[in-house]
Formats: C-alpha cells, structure tokens, sequence
C-alpha cells in the first residue's frame, strides 16, 4: 500500500529548511580542516580555470573527488569566494534531504512518521548543524541512503512478479553521484548492506547476480565521467594516489585522528541528542506496522549498524565519518515516537529520566560557558586549569562573549522542564512536539551565538592574519602545525615561473632527478616543504616572508637571526622576514 503525499507539505518544508539552514551561514570563518580545504579546491579551480583536477596550494589534492567542490564552484560564482558560498550548497542539500525523507516515508508509512522523522532530523544536534557547513558529507549522505532506498524497492517487491533492474539501475548511479563526492567507500558501504539485508532476512536472496552486475555497472559508468577522462589526460598517477590514500584512512591514522573504537558511539550519543535516546525504543518491532513498513525499519537498521561498524574499524576518526547514521537514526526515533503516539508501548520512566538527565547536562556547559568567559574570575580560573598551553593563550583572547550569551542554555534547560511535565503526565505528542521544536530553536541560537565566539578562540587569529595579507605580493608560510586557512583567507596566487620559490622547486626537483612536483609523495611533500622553509627564512628570496606559527611548536623561528618578530596573540606568533635592502 502507497499513501498520498501532499504537495503543500513540501512547500512547508522548504520554508522552514529557508529559515533554519540559510541565514548567517556566512557570519563565521569556515573552519580548518575540512570546509577550509574544499573551499580552497573550489577557489582554486576557479583561479587556474582548471576544473578537472582538484588542487590545493596549486599542487593535486588526491583526498577527494570533485563533485562537491564543483558544487562551490557553482556556488561561488552567484555569491562570490565567501563561507557563505562554500556552505551554500549543503543548506540546499538540507532542504531536499527533509523533503525526499518525507517522500519516502510519506509513501511507505501510514500516520504521522513522516512528519516526526523530519521534525526528528532538525531536532537533533549534529543533523541540524551539519547543514550549516561546508563539508561534502550531507551531499554524500543523501546520495548513499537514496541509494540504499533503491534496494528496499527491491526487497519489498521480490516475491511477486516484478523486475526490479531498474532498482538496482537507479542504485548504481546513486551510488557513482556519491563516489564522485567523496570516494569508493559509497561503493563499499551499498554492497555491505545489500549482502546485510540478505542475512537479517534470514537468506532471503532477493536478487541476482545480473542485479550486481547491473549496479556496479552503473555506479562505474557515472564515476568514469570524471575518472576516465582524468585518466586518459594525466595517465594513472592521480588515480592511484587517491584510491592509497582512501585505503589508508581504513588501514592507518592518516588524518592524526585515531580515536578508540567506541567513539563513534560516543559521539551518535551526544551529538545526536536528544533523537539518540528516543532511537533506542525504535529497535523494538511492532506489529501496529505491517511488513512493508517493518521492512524498511530493518533496511534502516541494516544502515545503521553497517556505517557504525564500519567506521568504528577505521583507524582515521572524525565526528562526520558516521553521520550516515544519522538518517537511520532519525528514522528509528520517528519510529518509536509513532509508536509511543498509538500506545504499541510506552516511553518508560527510566526513558524520560535519561533524557532529562542528558539535557541538564549539556544545558549546564551551554550556560556555564558565556558566564565562565564573562566572568575574569572564572576565565582565569578555566584558563589555568587547560594544560596545553595554546589552546590556554587562544581563550585568552576577546571571544566578545556576553551573559546574553547564556539564552541558548536556558531555552534548553525550559525545553527539558516542559517535556519532564508532559511525558510523566503521559502527553506523549506534546512532549516529544515540544522537546524537537525546542530543540531546534536551542540548536539554530546556538549556531548563531556561540560558535561564532569559539571561531575566535580556536583560529580567529590566524585568520584574520592571513586576511591582512590578502592581494600582497609575499610568500605566506605556517610552521608547526597543517593548515589550509593561508591559501583560501590569504588569497594565494599560482606561482609564476620567475619567482624565487618557484626556481627552487625545479632546483629540488633537479636535485632528486624528478620531472614534476606534481607527482610527488607525501613523504617527498614534506622534505620539500622543509628545503622550502629553510629558504624562506636563510636563502635569497625575491619576496617579502611572512610566517605564522603555534606558540608551543615554531620549530627554528625563534633562532632565525633575520626573522622579525611582529606580535603574539592568542596562540600564534608571527614572523616576517623582509628583503635584504629594506
């Protein structure tokens, strides 16, 4: 059975997608790594003209496909080399994330569930902030789960007469939109849950080998758009540098970001609050659903534990690596929550307590942050208990921080009473109602009023450095630490083939017998980016050199004899090294 979708819920989605997604998601700089380095991509096509090949610091940048960046491209060319440009394309990706969701499940579940997945999805935290950004994983996201969607279709319709190639068609070029945003883990996570889905039926093959055929065919047809061409114009190099350097994120800690194997837990837990909670009582199945509708709870679940399981494996951790949990996950709560509505089962006591629990909790850091940072007392205090000495200098710095500031918490803490009442008062539609809407607001005040001052303290400083030598003809350098925040605020410009640093890179190449510094390993980048410094701060540049360093790691810059010291603030220090005859 199919229900009707009303076309005018869409137009009520949309809206409020506008509202929440859209304004201010220019008013903070974009932060490094991730959103700093695809933007860069993207000004940097835009720089060279050259918008095959994805790039940073003029040289190949092998992490990523371009999908995304061709986005922000797109983007930047209607607003301009801006955040609000690099963030624009996920607010749209929001939208129609709320709306096929809605669709989806419009068509498949009789009741309310559509309405309680969207309110879900927007009601949770990282869901809802992650739209705000300019990372590729909301676009990724969309196009697995639309992907994994076209299994279901499949699954649902096995046993009657129906062919189900076009299915697996539509999953296949799903699959290769999402490869060509982020890499063959699309790929890897479709067939991981297909051949899951086999086994949580208990065997039931609802496919043939003609099916894989045919999606795999697909979702190599799509990414031989960009992969072919790419192949056939430069030869393999880049090819195979980018398919190490993905199966290295599997195998080792390649972005400095191992952490333990329950992290991912953690931060589903946490960061999805408070749908995380309420998820628990989806795993339950029920029988006010009928088997169409239990059978896309278990695709669901399928997803679920495929992303959190694999991810949990990978060496390299990152809090968006798992956020394709968060459609599952969303989903999972809509199911319970509707269930909670038709009385299946109840939300239990000891349910109600966790999520008060929680939300004291993290209204209490929301408060006690501002009125840590306002009050000098406190700040000091705070201050001196942080170890690492620069992350101490960074909130040392203004953050501008008021006692207003505290609103989001307070909502928070008003949201987690209001619900306290209805829930033990057994009004289950007005208290979950009131605990996502308020929620939302918590989240989209929080997004506008406190990240904006933990942006100053983390890398505020940096930034606007690199923003104060935007259009100078210098060389711009950071020492100790990676960053992509100098090429995208600094505005860098390709090298010409006079320039000094540019003569010594073919000297390094010479030197090394080596006919191009785009082939370069990492290992061979980092030696060359050492005999670059060494230049900067001894050698007889042609330019004025500015550097910016970590105050717990300048590694020789303070024994550089010709080097000025400018000024330390927060915790960077700057350095600038000028011509011989200034």
């Amino acid at each position: 059975m199919q229900f009707k979708v009303n076309p005018f819920h869409f137009l009520i989605i949309t809206f409020i997608g506008i509202i929440l997604f859209m304004p201010f998601i220019g008013a903070v700089h974009l932060f490094d790594w991730d959103e700093i380095n695809f933007a860069e991509s993207a000004r940097e096509m835009m720089v060279t003209g050259n918008y095959s090949k994805v790039q940073i610091n003029y040289t190949p940048f092998w992490e990523k496909p371009p999908l995304f960046i061709w986005m922000q491209v797109v983007s930047m060319k209607m607003f301009g080399v801006n955040a609000f440009a690099a963030r624009f394309p996920n607010a749209v990706f929001g939208i129609v994330t709320l709306c096929y969701i809605y669709y989806v499940s419009r068509r498949i579940f009789k009741g309310h569930l559509a309405h309680w997945w969207v309110l879900c999805y927007i009601g949770a935290i990282t869901p809802h902030f992650y739209f705000k950004t300019g990372l590729i994983d909301p676009v990724f996201n969309l196009f697995i789960f639309a992907s994994i969607i076209q299994f279901y279709w499949a699954a649902k319709n096995y046993h009657v007469t129906y062919n189900c190639n076009r299915n697996f068609m539509w999953a296949g070029i799903l699959t290769g939109i999402a490869i060509l945003a982020k890499g063959p883990v699309a790929f890897l996570i479709g067939i991981l849950v297909l051949f899951t889905l086999v086994v949580a039926k208990r065997m039931v093959w609802f496919f043939k080998f003609k099916h894989l055929v045919i999606y795999g065919f697909f979702a190599l047809l799509v990414t031989s758009i960009w992969f072919l061409p790419e192949t056939l114009v430069n030869g393999p190099w880049f090819i195979v540098e980018f398919i190490n350097y993905q199966l290295g994120l599997f195998s080792q800690n390649i972005a400095g970001h191992q952490q333990p194997f329950y992290y991912h837990v953690l931060v589903l837990l946490v960061g999805c609050f408070p749908i995380s909670l309420i998820a628990i009582w989806g795993w339950k199945k029920n029988e006010y659903y009928i088997y169409p509708e239990n059978l896309f709870r278990l695709v669901m679940m399928c997803l679920f534990w495929v992303v959190l399981i694999l991810f949990s494996i990978v060496k390299t951790k990152i809090v968006h690596y798992s956020s394709l949990c968060w459609l599952p996950l969303t989903f999972m709560a809509a199911y319970a929550i509707e269930s909670f509505n038709n009385r299946v089962f109840r939300f239990r006591w000891f349910a109600t307590v966790s999520v008060i629990v929680f939300g004291i909790l993290i209204s209490a850091a929301l408060i006690a942050l501002p009125v840590i940072m306002v009050n000098p007392e406190l700040k000091l205090n705070f201050i001196n208990a942080i170890k690492d000495e620069f992350s101490k200098q960074n909130f040392m710095v203004d953050g501008g921080w008021h006692y207003a500031d505290i609103l989001p918490g307070v909502l928070l803490i008003t949201t987690i009473a209001v619900f306290a009442v209805l829930a033990f008062k057994k009004h289950t539609v007005q208290a979950f109602g009131s605990l996502l809407i308020g929620n939302v607001v918590v989240v989209f005040l929080a997004a506008v009023m406190l990240v904006p001052k933990i942006e100053r303290h983390t890398q505020g400083t940096a930034i606007r450095y690199f923003e104060s030598l935007k259009g100078k003809d210098v060389y711009l350098f950071h020492v100790g630490y990676k960053s992509y925040a100098p090429y995208f605020y600094g505005q860098t410009q390709p090298l010409k083939a006079g320039d000094g640093l540019n003569l010594l890179n073919y000297r390094f190449l010479k030197q090394r017998k080596m006919q191009s510094i785009y082939h370069l390993s990492e290992p061979e980048r980092a030696e060359l980016d050492d005999y670059q410094k060494k230049w900067m701060m001894e050698g007889a540049i042609d330019k004025p050199v500015y550097f910016i360093a970590k105050i717990n790691d300048q590694e020789e810059l303070p024994e550089a004899k010709q080097l000025i010291k400018l000024e330390k603030k927060g915790g960077f220090i700057m350095y600038r090294r000028d011509l011989p005859n200034h």
